[in-house]
């Protein structure tokens, strides 16, 4: 900034009293808050106060929001699913389900002779027992 000035005036020799003083204390001024600005700079970092004030807050909304986002996605994902499995549920009641041809049971006529005490055999002692093959 200090040359913008010099180049509008031709030298600072041929300046009179007032625009010279004018001019010196503009450098020292601007000079002054160059240091201010360095140092304030350097002993901000060194204190460690260097992170925003209300940080803590931005980085608390950043993640409820992908809390949320999240919550939606699963919630849409589990809506789909349920949607699926509803669809299929309903095809497979409006399909005619195959009846399976029920199986005939061949039974195995075996007979048994009870023993009476007279030890005799007669046909109204006998007793069929069918036997699934």
């Amino acid at each position: 900034m200090n040359y913008h000035f010099e180049s509008s005036c031709c030298k600072r020799s041929k300046l009179t009293w007032g625009p010279y003083v004018w001019f010196q204390m503009w450098r020292v001024a601007t000079s002054s808050i160059s240091v201010c600005d360095y140092l304030g700079e350097k002993m901000a970092s060194l204190l460690g106060i260097t992170t925003p004030k209300y940080q803590y807050a931005i980085d608390e909304y950043y993640r409820m929001k992908k809390e949320e986002e999240e919550e939606e996605e699963e919630n849409h994902l589990s809506e789909e699913a349920e949607r699926r499995f509803e669809e299929q549920h309903n095809q497979d009641g409006q399909q005619p389900k195959i009846e399976q041809p029920e199986g005939t049971a061949s039974f195995v006529n075996v007979t048994f002779e009870l023993e009476q005490e007279s030890h005799a055999t007669s046909d109204a002692n006998k007793v069929p027992a069918p036997i699934p093959s």
